[in-house]
């Protein structure tokens, strides 16, 4: 009895290898490999993330709270098929993909952090621009934390985003 091989964990990419070989060869069909699909997915989750960013302005705290909480579930959710959408390569290490793979990765890494140094300067203007005022024992970090937050998890999706955008369907089999 032969043992299996243990597939190897990429702790910077948090991803395994056998995560991203089973992602690569699926030939199963999926409508997430379309390129309407995944821009529909790619607006959803802007979307969703321009909510949460603006959730500061809720006054309401319950509201605040389940608002918070249902779009961060939601974004979440959507994070699993924007993966299976672009077949990990956006999170992929370097000696799993081929030089074209490779290629269209990093070019969706130079314009998601493009994209980001956009959004992080206007979340900054936004921050300035309408001072928020606190309530005794909360920090300003708090006020803003869902903007904080939106920024945050836009700038882990923005690569998966930029390369379900830009990726042409793929051929039925």
């Amino acid at each position: 009895m032969t043992a299996k091989r243990r597939s190897k964990f990429f702790w910077f990419e948090g991803v395994t290898e056998a995560e991203v070989v089973r992602s690569l060869n699926d030939t199963r069909p999926s409508r997430l490999r379309q390129q309407g699909s995944r821009r529909v997915l790619v607006g959803v989750t802007a979307a969703v993330l321009f909510s949460m960013a603006l959730l500061g302005f809720v006054t309401q705290p319950k509201l605040q709270s389940y608002l918070e909480f249902a779009l961060l579930a939601t974004v979440l959710l959507l994070y699993l098929p924007l993966r299976k959408a672009v077949r990990q390569i956006s999170e992929a290490p370097d000696e799993l993909l081929d030089e074209r793979q490779v290629a269209a990765r990093d070019a969706a890494h130079t314009v998601a952090y493009r994209i980001l140094a956009f959004v992080a300067v206007g979340a900054i203007i936004l921050h300035a621009v309408f001072p928020h005022s606190t309530e005794p024992g909360q920090t300003l970090l708090g006020a803003r934390s869902n903007l904080v937050l939106a920024v945050a998890i836009g700038a882990a999706f923005l690569p998966a985003m930029v390369l379900a955008w830009s990726l042409p369907s793929e051929p039925e089999a």
